[in-house]
């Protein structure tokens, strides 16, 4: 079952407290039965397979009910296998599901969108995508972004949240030429602290960042000059050189840069596919990392969450708040941000 090189095997055993870390701190494990869900990635790009592996063996030597289902690799539109779908439709209310994969988990049939499946059914999920855009040798970079005081997180995570919340204007500048301005009005932020505990509640892991929608699709302005890594239709990519992005009423108008002509090609791809093809270049939310653990690597999932940087995505945000809903979410991210809540600077 499990094809993978001996030294990320040596690895997962030796990082066992890790992986038992996340089952006690972040989902307070009983008794639920745990399903993992994985692919076997692609030589150089298991990382999908290898986490999976590290939580399946805590769960054993923890006596937990636990169950891995590896499937064929997703790509684009295509559909899950069958025994996920099955393994996933037959769980009985109120247990656990963990996804480790490379891309995506694929369609889910009648199972429209897993996150509201999982709070109509009282599920907690953790969940790592677009593993493939990690190498093997990224593997101690993410297990030490995972492996973290989550109290203090949290702590960090619900303060600005708070900040957030009451807000009305959220301004970003960075000495690299970002200057965006996020209307935020009535809208909530969203943390993502590793807290999943509740029926209904999970997220990503490596976790770390807290994020939230803009008021309406139009109130968004400003230029962002990405330095970190951008989300292409090839995957997540590390930028060697900024790409400016200029928004005017809350869409992408012009970009400029060496990756410029890169996500042009992307857009328009999502674009080609859409229902509503204008929904894809509007700018969908502000987020900001708060990981101390995470590093820059090419890998959105972790990424995001680096402390010090901030991100912009791009498409989709219906599914936390936000009016816009289409095929495309991406995530875009930049260095050493300064932020200023209704004109006051906040302390990061």
């Amino acid at each position: 079952m499990f094809l993978l090189p001996k030294e990320l095997m040596d690895k997962v055993e030796l990082h066992q407290s890790k992986f038992s870390n996340i089952y006690k701190s972040c989902l307070k494990v009983k008794k639920e039965k745990i399903i993992i869900i994985s692919d076997h990635g692609m030589e150089g790009h298991q990382l999908s397979s290898t986490l999976a592996l590290g939580y399946y063996q805590a769960a054993k030597k923890k006596g937990y009910d636990i169950e891995l289902i590896f499937q064929e690799l997703k790509k684009g539109f295509m559909q899950a296998d069958p025994q996920v779908i099955s393994a996933v439709d037959s769980l009985e209310p109120g247990n656990i599901i963990i996804l480790c994969l490379s891309n995506k988990l694929g369609r889910m049939g009648a199972i429209k969108s897993f996150r509201s499946f999982c709070k109509e059914r009282g599920h907690r999920f953790i969940s790592a995508t677009g593993l493939a855009d990690a190498k093997d040798n990224h593997l101690d970079l993410f297990l030490e972004a995972m492996d973290l005081n989550y109290s203090r997180l949290a702590k960090k995570g619900l303060a600005i949240k708070k900040i957030w919340d009451a807000a009305t204007e959220i301004r970003i500048k960075t000495e690299a030429g970002t200057d965006l301005t996020f209307n935020v009005s009535g809208m909530t932020a969203l943390t993502n602290i590793g807290d999943y505990n509740l029926p209904g509640s999970g997220g990503n892991m490596p976790a770390g960042e807290i994020y939230i929608a803009p008021k309406g699709y139009y109130n968004v302005k400003g230029i962002v000059v990405v330095d970190g890594s951008v989300k292409t239709d090839e995957g997540a990519l590390l930028l060697d050189e900024p790409v400016k992005l200029y928004i005017e009423e809350g869409k992408i108008v012009r970009m400029e840069g060496q990756a410029a002509e890169l996500l042009e090609r992307t857009f328009k791809k999502y674009e080609d596919r859409a229902k509503y093809p204008y929904r894809i270049r509007h700018i969908s939310e502000l987020g900001l990392g708060i990981n101390p653990g995470a590093v820059l690597v090419g890998s959105t999932i972790l990424d995001e969450k680096v402390l010090g940087t901030a991100h912009i995505g791009i498409g989709s945000n219906y599914w936390f708040g936000g009016d816009i809903k289409t095929i495309f979410h991406g995530d875009y991210i930049f260095k050493s941000p300064q932020i200023y809540v209704d004109g006051k600077k906040m302390e990061l």
